[in-house]
């Protein structure tokens, strides 16, 4: 997850916006068990999780930015109906960003 994360955001660098999400579930991400959660927050730029970010935040010039993503986590299955509508949310912001 972290060296697919520091590509992307690599490779998005130059633009305004990280369209990126990750979705995963399993007992490693109960509420109870911090351990893993606390390393995921970390690659996040310490902003939080289960939320959508598409668009980089916080700076105060073109090349000082937070560039959170959205990481999406708990100990219950996803959905792909829940998954749909969050990468639904990101590809139309997304493409309206790249076309107007």
């Amino acid at each position: 997850m972290g060296k697919n994360l520091t590509g992307i955001k690599a490779m998005l660098n130059h633009e305004k916006i990280t369209p990126f999400v990750c979705f995963s579930w399993g007992y490693d991400f109960a509420s109870n068990e911090k351990t893993v959660l606390a390393k995921l927050n970390v690659l996040n730029e310490f902003y939080y999780l289960n939320k959508t970010y598409i668009f980089k935040t916080d700076g105060n010039s073109d090349h000082n930015y937070f560039s959170p993503v959205s990481m999406y986590f708990r100990e219950e299955k996803w959905e792909v109906d829940e998954m749909y509508a969050i990468m639904k949310e990101i590809a139309e912001t997304s493409l309206r960003y790249y076309i107007f």
